[in-house]
């Protein structure tokens, strides 16, 4: 698992330096593409998305970050596996943004502005494309993005735009007027932002995997399928 990102500084800075890259995206077998894409997604009175039957004997939920490799790893690795699984109605899977640093909220905020309906086809294309929009990023905020002006919102959309977050939104509906709208929305990206921080209450690095209260011992797809395996057994 990647490292803590203690009491949450996206409000004030902190821009990570750098991250390792993330391998390139498996091709998706036929199977997984039409799980993907036939699969319902629905938005929990917290505002986080749930991929799947709400009411899937499973609950999977996911402590994320958009900056972490290792959660692109598992993106890429459990893709092909999980979403027959979510499809077939027996696994649900809710993730919940552990946002480590502004590069990070402007990720969700993109991803949350696209909503319900192509919210997790933007998540994976975030995901699969991590290393590049990071790099492209973390170059603008260490620049550029230290003169710039203007509120949080409008910076972070500078960053969104400068990275190319802005882009991959746009490729799931988030046309430019609606990320304006979505990054200058100051009390749902507060909301994002105090949840962020009472995640990182509950886990010690991301990715994290909770079923209910109970925490999965599990930090990639290798560990954590065998863990569902056996619990959709029991």
């Amino acid at each position: 698992m990647i490292f803590r990102f203690g009491v949450l500084a996206v409000l004030a800075g902190g821009m990570a330096l750098a991250a390792p890259a993330a391998k390139k995206p498996v091709a998706k077998s036929a199977a997984a593409k039409s799980a993907t894409t036939t699969v319902a997604t629905t938005r929990t009175p917290e505002g986080y998305f749930v991929r799947g039957d709400p009411a899937a004997k499973l609950k999977l939920v996911e402590y994320a970050s958009f900056t972490c490799p290792h959660c692109a790893a598992f993106s890429r690795e459990a893709k092909d596996a999980l979403a027959p699984l979510i499809a077939s109605g027996k696994v649900s899977l809710e993730l919940r943004p552990a946002l480590r640093d502004q590069l990070d909220l402007a990720a969700a905020i993109v991803a949350r502005c696209v909503g319900p309906r192509r919210y997790f086809e933007a998540v994976d294309t975030i995901f699969a494309e991590q290393s590049s929009w990071f790099d492209k990023g973390a170059t603008f905020a260490q620049g550029e993005g230290t003169k710039l002006k203007g509120s949080l919102g409008e910076r972070l959309q500078k960053l969104a735009d400068a990275a190319g977050l802005s882009a991959i939104g746009g490729r799931y509906g988030a046309t430019p007027a609606k990320l304006t709208a979505c990054f200058t929305d100051r009390e749902a990206n507060q909301k994002l932002a105090d949840q962020a921080q009472a995640a990182w209450q509950k886990i010690s690095g991301t990715p994290s995997f909770f079923i209910g209260d109970d925490k999965l011992k599990a930090g990639d797809w290798a560990t954590l399928e065998p863990l569902l395996k056996a619990k959709l057994k029991g």
